[in-house]
């Protein structure tokens, strides 16, 4: 994909170099057998030489790797990465790198896997700049199993209409309705491939009624239209609720400090709570982590995200900070991604150092362009042309 004619020449030598830091660590089999553990490969890496967010997710990875050479616990963390193929044991590792590649562009040393004894258990991440000292435990929530199903079953559906439409060179547009079992969606792919039969041999509208679904076949060329539909609801925090109570409690045991997490399963994007400004998002959340996390002792704050995202529309960069020091950014990415994130102090220490929080995530927006650099790559604009 990066030697096609359509790549600029600045985007084919970073999807390269890139691949090329991840061969070098992972080992050339790593995508097989992610594909054979996982059922599919990591999309940074698979769709990394042709899909823009993918390339910018794929280019953070191997340049954390890349200036992080030579930190200690980078080898364990790699290992993990090579040898555990599950995506969540990915995605914890992959924030071990973020928050430690943010902050070295801050002047911060950063050690992974720390302990600050032997007989302790290690923190993922320990970040110092003069008197401070940040200990971070990072998790990602995925989709659980129904999410990952109920997206399979609308890729598998979105595949075959774009077949049926590419096939007929005609638009398939309206609402898919609710999801089908496998007899009424066979049905609905019949009666999609019949009205865009018809729509091709009269140039007329063809409408297509089944179920919930209300679908209109048109002539190619026929003007905007728009095919909706795939979005299930995520179950938001009563699902993940148990996961940080976990992981402080874990933390506590490796010497307290900070929660850095990631939540990807749709809570950022399908939930009332998403649909929330930026300052009620905060206020609602810090009502359900506060009571939940001040229970386990040492445990400083909480730092939440969505991930780097493909933003689906416009997003503008958006900043606030509450009366007691939690913080919100909404931070436009290279790559046409955009992340989300939250920092919740607990305590006292927790305020204060939520302001260091603040600053790696405030000017996280800039960090690819710097790292680029850092490694002797053209720049962001070289390669998204933005």
């Amino acid at each position: 994909m990066a030697d096609s004619p359509l790549v600029s020449p600045a985007r084919r030598q970073a999807t390269l170099w890139a691949l090329e830091q991840l061969e070098q660590r992972m080992g050339p089999d790593w995508p097989e057998r992610y594909w054979d553990a996982a059922g599919h490969v990591p999309g940074e890496v698979n769709l990394g030489g042709a899909h823009t967010g993918a390339l910018g997710n794929l280019l953070e990875l191997a340049l954390r790797l890349h200036l992080l050479t030579g930190t200690p616990g980078l080898g364990g963390v790699q290992r993990e990465m090579k040898n555990d193929l599950r995506d969540d044991r990915r995605r914890h590792c992959a924030l071990q790198l973020e928050a430690a590649g943010l902050a070295v562009r801050s002047g911060f040393a950063v050690a992974l896997e720390h302990r600050s004894s032997r007989q302790d258990p290690p923190s993922d991440v320990l970040l110092q700049r003069e008197k401070t000292a940040l200990r971070v435990e990072t998790f990602a929530i995925i989709p659980d199993q129904r999410s990952r199903e109920g997206r399979a079953y609308w890729d598998r559906l979105s595949q075959a209409i774009m077949r049926i439409s590419w096939k007929l060179d005609v638009e398939i547009a309206g609402d898919l309705g609710g999801r089908l079992d496998d007899d009424d969606a066979a049905e609905l792919l019949r009666l999609i491939e019949a009205a865009a039969q018809a729509a091709a041999e009269t140039g007329a509208e063809a409408p297509v009624m089944f179920k919930d679904a209300e679908l209109r076949a048109l002539p190619s060329g026929a003007g905007p239209c728009e095919l909706r539909g795939g979005v299930e609801a995520s179950r938001g925090w009563p699902r993940v609720e148990g996961r940080p109570l976990q992981k402080a409690e874990q933390a506590a045991r490796a010497g307290g400090g900070w929660l850095r997490a990631d939540l990807m399963d749709g809570t950022w994007q399908f939930t009332p709570w998403a649909h929330a400004s930026l300052p009620d998002k905060i206020d609602q959340i810090s009502k359900l982590v506060k009571p939940a996390l001040s229970q386990i002792d040492g445990t400083a704050g909480i730092v939440i995200s969505s991930g780097a995202c493909v933003a689906q529309g416009q997003f503008s960069g958006l900043s606030t900070r509450t009366a007691d020091r939690c913080y919100g950014f909404v931070r436009p990415l290279p790559g046409y991604r955009v992340r989300q994130t939250i920092i919740i102090p607990l305590t006292t220490q927790g305020r204060g150092e939520a302001d260091l929080w603040a600053e790696l995530y405030n000017a996280e927006d800039s960090w690819l362009d710097w790292a680029l650099a850092k490694a002797a790559l053209p720049s962001c604009q070289q390669v998204f042309g933005h």
